[in-house]
């Protein structure tokens, strides 16, 4: 589904609960159902940034909205700071988009100015002692034991705003390490097209474009991997769900590296096959696979990863594909993308930290 670039996104980067199985419940919590909801409008802020600047929800937006990031500590937290490199390094395209930008923390606004003069960080960000902003949002955790060191760490959440600030849409991530790009945000919300760095696959069924979201990823960050599909004229490949048929798919070769989600696809079509009076769900317009990946982020790999400066990501687009007459027997194409690693930013402030930091 297609959506407007003229929005405000707000990405909430915080912890996922670790707790003792003695302490866990077997009531699970729904984030989705926590925060504003799609149609409302989020409360309004009167922030100061690292540079002593006061910000507002309306003073933030770019002519067709802005970026919004709430996010847990660009001090102690390695995830959200390299997750402001990432923002960094998207502002020529945010800027083209008319989009602004700007950080939430609770961090002081000290620690705030000693992290962005050491990462050369220009966009805001806002330091929001207390918490108070994610307090009205209705995202700040208190399920948990007033004395444990995770009361009150906030849920994951991104909201998509319009200029007015109603929620149009929201992004959740499981775990507090996973950060989703820009990149795969845009292309989530099809504000983005294919990057220069994209290959051609032309087979005789089908042709298709198919690249990665982000040339650049640290451990944690969520990236996508799309093939944008043109079955040829009056051909036809299979969709989910279509039994005793080769499904087309994304099959990637096992990497104890990479964490891999199911591949997403869109609404599919039926096909009426007449000679054996058969109706089953097929592609044959043009159609988005994208799949979503992150490279590790586990303790246990960070050894495996700390000499790695890049990652190469390989496996095979499968399909079978037939026309109103024959089925084509199934076919596998090999596919290879490379992308650079940026390691997770592990410096602390020299300044004195804000009361809540860890």
């Amino acid at each position: 589904m297609q959506r407007t670039a003229s929005a405000l996104l707000i990405t909430g980067l915080f912890v996922t609960l670790s707790l003792p199985v003695s302490a866990q419940t077997p009531d699970v919590i729904d984030v989705g159902r926590l925060g504003p909801q799609i149609g409302d409008r989020i409360a309004d802020f009167r922030l100061e940034d690292q540079s002593g600047r006061t910000w507002t929800r309306d003073s933030i937006l770019g002519p067709n909205g802005a970026l919004l990031v709430l996010s847990r500590s660009v001090d102690w937290c390695p995830y959200c700071k390299t997750q402001m490199l990432d923002l960094q390094s998207r502002m020529p395209e945010l800027e083209a988009a008319g989009l602004g930008l700007a950080v939430i923390t609770y961090d002081s606004t000290a620690v705030m100015a000693d992290f962005a003069g050491r990462q050369g960080i220009t966009f805001p960000l806002l330091s929001d002692p207390g918490s108070a902003t994610i307090k009205a949002y209705g995202l700040l955790n208190t399920t948990v034991d007033a004395t444990s060191s995770n009361f009150g760490i906030p849920f994951p959440g991104t909201f998509v705003l319009d200029t007015d600030g109603v929620v149009t849409e929201r992004f959740f991530e499981e775990a507090y390490q996973e950060r989703t790009t820009v990149s795969s945000m845009m292309l989530a919300l099809g504000t983005s097209g294919p990057p220069v760095a994209a290959s051609r696959i032309t087979t005789d069924h089908l042709q298709a474009t198919t690249y990665v979201s982000d040339g650049v990823v640290a451990p944690g960050s969520l990236f996508s991997v799309v093939f944008d599909i043109t079955p040829r004229e009056r051909i036809h490949v299979y969709a989910p769900g279509a039994d005793g048929y080769k499904v087309i798919n994304l099959n990637l070769d096992p990497d104890p590296l990479l964490v891999a989600r199911p591949v997403e696809y869109p609404e599919s079509e039926i096909y009426f096959f007449e000679p054996l009076n058969e109706r089953v769900p097929v592609f044959e317009s043009p159609f988005r696979l994208t799949q979503v990946m992150h490279v590790s982020a586990a303790r246990e790999d960070r050894a495996a990863l700390a000499d790695r400066t890049s990652i190469t990501i390989t496996g095979t687009l499968e399909y079978q594909a037939c026309d109103d007459r024959v089925c084509f027997n199934p076919q596998s194409v090999p596919v290879s993308y490379t992308v650079q690693l940026r390691p997770l930013d592990m410096e602390r402030a020299t300044v004195e930290p804000t009361a809540g930091s860890r």
